[in-house]
């Protein structure tokens, strides 16, 4: 019998999310460990695609329904329907897997099976999406599918240029299941390959020390200012080098508030304009090179450039993002009155002879994207070399249950991403299928 669980906020994500124990806890934690190792044997191993991105998208769909609640009533504990969709979850997603030499030469003739499993999928995919992201995204798709379904009826309204000559369930499952054109496209296998190594990356320097030490250097550099707007500074300066280890708006917005607001209210800034600044900062974590959030691997992926490419075309907006929160806060610092704040931290010297090797990491992973290396190699050995940095301090050594921690919040941190790739492939697919891409570049 399980304990029923507690309720956590994942700073990963922007919705509550269980903290389950118990026999729950135990399966979801070796889930989410699996999964990182999964994602990282894949860097190393030989799978093929399809079978990675199907395999990966079963953990993530398992893991969801334990972690995130269907409703808020049902957050207490893991409850009949959760188990149910996991079962769902498991017989839609094995079968690609176990009939895979013959599955993948039926998508044009699917089996009666292929089609309920299929359909299956597709609403267990919404589902978690509406659990993670909330039901816009969702419903988007929903109306996608009935796009591909009646297309030939949008001639008879008056919309021709949008109308097309409909395709039966057999056809929209076969490209959307079966296929690497829909559910397990492109958006998919950037979520599997790209986002799921940056995510452990950041889960490995945040468990070692990492995330802390970022904003004490900063706040030793930059802290000590005799003008108000220093705090200010301080903390938008805080949100970047965290961004770029997290990659997440939400996380680095959580983990920066709950360190930094004090210095902001002791400098007299009001409730609301610390928030902006906070969230603000934070949320520049998704163009804040080198990590980023999920958009620069789509982008990387769509555009068919490097992710180096990326990195160094998101430079310029991201300083001129920085730059204006930093401008905005000198304007409302003299506007509020606020006042500077003595801040007790070693000197940025002390810090920086001390636990600079914290940046070798993210230097490491831009001097072998440099080399020619590929993102994932690089980013492999980055985390390598970050949990190999962390024996430097005992206290921060990544010892077997400190590692098996930050793999596991690697694996939870990819859990939102996973369902709403999957649930872009649906629409990308139908947008392919139908044509509709080439009638809007026409219009």
């Amino acid at each position: 019998m399980d304990t029923p669980p507690n309720v956590q906020e994942d700073p990963e994500s922007e919705v509550p999310t269980r903290n389950l124990t118990g026999l729950s806890g135990g399966v979801a934690s070796s889930l989410a460990v699996g999964l990182s190792l999964y994602a990282l044997y894949w860097v190393v191993g030989i799978v093929q695609p399809q079978i990675y991105r199907v395999s990966f998208l079963l953990i993530a769909l398992v893991l969801t329904f334990l972690v995130f609640p269907a409703r808020p009533k049902s957050r207490a504990r893991v409850t009949v329907l959760d188990w149910a969709l996991i079962g769902c979850s498991g017989i839609a997603l094995l079968w690609p897997v176990i009939d895979f030499d013959q599955f993948v030469y039926r998508a044009a003739t699917p089996l009666a099976i292929d089609l309920i499993l299929g359909g299956l999928a597709t609403l267990l995919i919404l589902e978690a999406t509406r659990r993670t992201v909330g039901p816009i995204l969702p419903v988007t798709a929903v109306g996608f599918l009935l796009y591909g379904y009646y297309g030939p009826l949008l001639e008879l309204v008056g919309l021709e240029l949008f109308a097309h000559r409909g395709y039966d369930p057999a056809r929209l499952i076969g490209t959307l299941y079966m296929t690497l054109e829909g559910i397990f496209g492109v958006p998919l296998n950037v979520a599997a390959t790209f986002i799921v190594l940056f995510t452990i990356f950041g889960a490995i320097l945040a468990h070692s020390g990492a995330g802390q030490f970022f904003i004490t250097w900063t706040m030793a550099a930059f802290g000590r200012s005799n003008s108000g707007a220093g705090p200010g500074r301080t903390v938008t300066l805080s949100g970047f080098l965290l961004g770029t280890v997290s990659g997440s708006g939400v996380a680095t917005t959580v983990t920066l508030g709950a360190v930094a607001w004090p210095l902001l209210r002791r400098a007299g800034f009001s409730a609301e304009v610390g928030g902006g600044i906070l969230s603000a900062s934070g949320i520049g974590a998704i163009m804040a090179p080198p990590t980023m959030g999920a958009a620069a691997f789509l982008i990387a992926e769509f555009l068919q450039i490097t992710y180096l490419q990326v990195i160094v075309m998101a430079i310029v907006p991201a300083i001129l993002y920085y730059l204006s929160i930093v401008l905005m806060i000198e304007a409302d610092a003299r506007r509020l009155g606020t006042k500077a704040v003595d801040v007790d931290v070693p000197s940025v010297g002390y810090l920086t002879r001390t636990s600079g090797y914290q940046f070798l990491p993210l230097v490491a992973i831009v001097v072998l994207l440099v080399s020619g290396m590929t993102p994932f190699r690089a980013v492999f050995l980055s985390t390598l070399l970050a949990i190999a940095l962390s024996f430097l301090r005992p206290e921060q050594a990544l010892k077997p249950r400190r590692l098996a921690a930050a793999l596991e919040a690697g694996g939870r941190g990819v859990l939102s991403v996973a369902a709403t790739t999957a649930t872009a492939g649906i629409i990308v697919g139908v947008v392919t299928l139908t044509g509709l891409g080439l009638k809007i570049a026409g219009i």
